[in-house]
């Protein structure tokens, strides 16, 4: 029996309309994974790159390939460092944009403090001097933040080290003066550091008063003193809570020579 004519013509608008929404199925789809946004974020002591220099510094950062660094004790004009540091390690580094985040000026010339570096444009760069509490020695910490940018989503990078003493009593001090001011804030923050939280430190707790810790683990790495660590020193945090998801939180227990203290580095999908 023959098929009427009609019959072919409706097959092949049947066939079309399939092979139409497998491709716009498929083009969804793509258009998802593509929206999916991460940002590789580093923290380091480099202990002002009194080891091994600057390049050996840069280096490790390079290997790792983050987004976002926090550097911790950075000299700038210094006898140990004689140049513009931040300057410097951005080119060695590939991340055009940076901020000295100051903490205080060193007597015999230059000064000391954080890094931020970026590979992403940065904005609305802030310097807050942290409080020592009564009684306790110690020098001036500080804390930065950067407003910045990846692929549409905007948030915060913020870069801090505090108190070094055993006892916590400045650095609870240092956490409630920073509270205040990432509270504020009308983006989504990341903050990484060295937040000398040794064993049994009330630092992280106080800090998660509002930020997340979520090193994929039950218990943080330890990440100094290198080479042999002994507690969990250099953090990643971010907050609120459901603005970002933790896929990737690693020690970079190869990088042993270059500082005393290990890179920590982090991939966070941007929600």
């Amino acid at each position: 029996m023959k098929i009427p004519k009609f019959r072919h013509i409706n097959f092949a608008i049947v066939f079309l309309l399939i092979v139409s929404l497998s491709a716009e199925k498929l083009y969804s789809q793509s258009q998802k994974r593509d929206s999916i946004v991460t940002v590789k974020v580093l923290t380091y002591n480099i202990y002002s790159a009194r080891k091994m220099g600057i390049q050996a510094i840069a280096d490790v950062i390079n290997k790792i390939n983050p987004d976002y660094v926090s550097l911790q004790e950075v000299e700038r004009n210094t006898q140990t460092n004689p140049m513009d540091f931040p300057k410097e390690i951005a080119k060695l580094t590939n991340m055009p944009f940076y901020y000295f985040i100051h903490a205080l000026d060193i007597k015999s010339g230059g000064d000391y403090g954080n890094v931020i570096l970026s590979k992403y444009p940065i904005s609305e760069e802030k310097t807050y001097k942290l409080s020592i509490a009564p009684g306790e020695k110690g020098y001036i910490r500080s804390f930065g933040l950067v407003k910045t940018q990846k692929n549409g989503k905007e948030f915060y990078f913020a870069a801090t080290h505090l108190g070094y003493l055993q006892d916590d009593a400045t650095r609870l001090l240092q956490i409630s003066e920073i509270l205040p001011i990432v509270k504020n804030l009308n983006k989504p923050v990341i903050l990484a550091g060295d937040l000398n939280s040794r064993r049994g430190s009330a630092t992280i707790p106080a800090l998660q008063n509002f930020f997340t810790v979520d090193c994929l683990s039950d218990t943080a790495p330890w990440t100094a003193p290198a080479p042999n660590p002994t507690y969990p020193c250099d953090w990643i945090l971010y907050a609120p809570a459901n603005t970002f998801k933790t896929l990737e939180y690693s020690v970079a227990y190869w990088a042993k020579k270059e500082s005393d203290h290990f890179p920590v580095y982090s991939t966070l999908k941007i929600n």
